[in-house]
C-alpha cells in the first residue's frame, strides 16, 4: 500500500508540473449490515477533498460499500472555472479496481465546465462496480 501511494504521489506531482492534476481518493473500509437475502454495507465516505489547478479547481469525494460480497464505489465531484480566458476546466472521472499490474476500469466519463461565473452543479458517478474513484483535471 505504501508504494502505491508513493507512485501516485510522484504522477501527481509530475502531473501538478505540467498542468495536469491527477488525485486518486481514499479508500474507506465499510462496514456490513444486513438486508435480508443480500448482505450489503453500509456506505462510508471519504471527506470533500479539492484539486486546484491555474485556470480551475474541482472538489470530489469518494464513497465505498459491499453489496454481495463486491466492493462499489461513488464518486461525487463539482468544477469550477476560475478564470475568465474562454478556456474550460475538464475533468476525466473513473471507477476501477487497483490492483498492483494494473487497473481494471469499471466506468469513466469525461466532463467540461466553462463558466467561470458558478461553479457546476454536483456529478455523481453512480455506484459503479470498483474500489476506488479517480478524478483528473486540466484546463482546455
Amino acid at each position: 500500500m505504501l508504494l502505491r501511494e508513493r507512485i501516485v504521489l510522484t504522477i501527481a506531482g509530475l502531473a501538478l508540473a505540467g498542468g495536469l492534476a491527477v488525485v486518486p481518493a481514499a479508500n474507506a473500509a465499510p462496514s456490513a449490515r444486513s438486508t435480508g437475502s443480500a448482505a450489503v454495507a453500509a456506505a462510508t465516505c471519504s471527506g470533500w477533498k479539492e484539486i486546484h489547478i491555474t485556470g480551475g479547481r474541482a472538489k470530489y469525494r469518494e464513497c465505498t460499500r459491499t453489496e454481495k460480497g463486491k466492493p462499489q464505489v461513488n464518486g461525487t465531484f463539482q468544477l469550477w472555472d476560475t478564470k475568465h480566458d474562454g478556456r474550460s476546466v475538464q475533468a476525466y472521472a473513473r471507477t476501477d479496481y487497483n490492483h498492483w499490474y494494473g487497473d481494471k476500469v469499471t466506468w469513466e466519463h469525461f466532463y467540461a465546465w466553462g463558466d467561470d461565473k458558478h461553479p457546476s452543479g454536483l456529478i455523481a458517478s453512480g455506484w459503479r462496480e470498483g474500489d476506488d474513484f479517480e478524478l483528473v483535471i486540466e484546463l482546455k
